[in-house]
């Protein structure tokens, strides 16, 4: 049987080794950084990714690695609050320093070869799959979009996320293990924001007078959980466009206010083994097997990623905000409605 080869050892990269390994095919992985390891993420998976993740991991370890469930859904915008919404579904959080290193441990055990440290370049032949993160954009449209991270200490948030819009973006808090709520946020600036490594605390803090400012002022913070990272696009690409076989950010990214970028990493890993496996079994050549891929996340990622862009946008705009804003007050249902538009 042929190898799979996996370049990135990210939430796809590792979902789509675990899933190869149940199928039974060799599968290599080269990661070019080592775990445990903070990255910038809403740690919060909510979504059909849910059910996939849950399939490799049972819930009983995913507890014991710290795992919890969030019901409920807070907004604010400045000092105003929106009522409280009920998720769907409940959403499943835990942070990206122990959920990675979870499914490395696991991929390891289930016969899985993971090459740590190793900067391995997508290599444009068969059997190689890229999942090695974002495709990079200086600017979209005239913006530069920042996304920052950290881990405040000892911050009561019962079973509810929140998301704050702010002037230039929105920050997410969400409950993750040990006590600690992952504050993330994604900013939009014209120009190069100069001090940002010194003053992500201004960013991911709120401005004064925001409910979001008086939710974290004050708050202690773990130095060694901040991380960044710039140069994001947000510009949906379908992967019937693309060369190869491509999963998670290496594919497309759904803007973060959507909460859906976790469930969209693993359901890429999970939705692609299938034709992969095949492949490896000799059963499909590569064109046929990477157009199945395309065709099956395709299928599943283009329209909630058309929501969820135009949803953006609207966020962002002088008028949209405030309209949305207006109509998610007035009509008890329209946050549902988008929320289940996006998964």
């Amino acid at each position: 049987m042929k190898t799979v080869q996996i370049v990135g050892g990210g939430l796809a990269g590792l979902t789509l080794g675990l899933r190869l390994r149940q199928l039974e095919v060799p599968v290599e992985l080269y990661e070019a950084t080592s775990y445990p390891r903070h990255r910038v993420c809403g740690e919060y998976l909510s979504g059909r990714g849910s059910d996939f993740l849950e399939s490799l991991v049972p819930w009983k370890i995913l507890v014991e690695a710290g795992a919890r469930r969030s019901v409920g859904l807070r907004i604010f915008r400045n000092d105003r609050k929106l009522r409280n919404e009920s998720l769907p579904r409940p959403a499943l959080c835990l942070s990206r320093h122990r959920l990675d290193h979870l499914l490395a441990d696991r991929l390891t055990s289930a016969g899985g070869r993971i090459h740590l440290q190793t900067r391995q370049t997508p290599v444009a032949q068969e059997g190689w799959v890229t999942a090695t993160g974002r495709q990079p954009a200086v600017q979209e449209e005239g913006w530069r979009w920042i996304g920052l991270k950290a881990h405040a200490l000892d911050l009561s948030m019962g079973e509810d996320l929140e998301m704050h819009l702010t002037p230039h973006g929105y920050v997410g808090l969400c409950a993750v293990e040990e006590n600690r709520v992952n504050v993330c946020g994604l900013f939009r600036a014209r120009e190069t924001i100069p001090g940002l490594a010194r003053n992500w605390r201004n960013w991911l803090g709120g401005k004064p007078g925001s409910a979001l400012h008086r939710r974290l002022q004050g708050v202690r913070w773990d130095e060694d959980s901040f991380s960044s990272v710039s140069a994001i696009s947000l510009r949906p690409r379908r992967a019937a466009a693309q060369a190869g076989v491509r999963i998670g950010d290496a594919l497309t990214m759904i803007p973060p206010l959507t909460g859906n970028g976790m469930s969209m990493a693993v359901e890429g890993g999970f939705l692609s083994a299938e034709p992969l496996a095949e492949w490896a079994r000799g059963n499909l050549d590569w064109p046929t097997c990477c157009q199945r891929v395309a065709r099956n996340l395709d299928h599943s990622f283009s329209a909630r990623l058309r929501w969820a862009r135009l949803l953006q946008q609207s966020i962002l705009h002088p008028l949209g905000q405030p309209l949305l804003w207006h109509f998610a007050s007035v009509f008890p249902y329209f946050p549902q409605l988008l929320f289940r538009q996006t998964r």
